[in-house]
């Protein structure tokens, strides 16, 4: 939900010059600073309650994975990596009608 921030573009570049990519941490005059997910959840009006995302699961191959995650599964496996051009053919666009399970498995 928008709460009518503008982005600032120099602010922008001056934080990217200043992250350190190994750590992923804002090296400022004042001090070291890292931001968090709660940080995330409350700049984008994200809910912090309810179901998590994803959690821990025993699944025993990489079909029953992709059929657990995406309700489809490919033809095409590379090691343990899936075709990203078989995710965008089937996952593209999301149907108009679509259920809360088929908007999780295209998320």
């Amino acid at each position: 939900m928008h709460r009518g921030y503008k982005l600032d573009p120099t602010l922008i570049i001056v934080l990217v010059n200043k992250l350190r990519p190994n750590t992923y941490t804002f090296c400022l005059p004042c001090d070291d600073y890292t931001i968090t997910l709660e940080n995330v959840a409350l700049q984008l009006s994200l809910s912090m309650d309810g179901s998590v995302v994803t959690g821990s699961t025993i699944i025993p191959n990489k079909v029953d994975l992709c059929e657990a995650f995406f309700g489809k599964v490919s033809n095409k496996f590379y090691g343990g990596q899936i075709d990203m051009k078989w995710l965008e053919t089937n996952f593209k666009d999301l149907p108009k009608d679509a259920s809360g399970i088929i908007k999780e498995q295209y998320a």
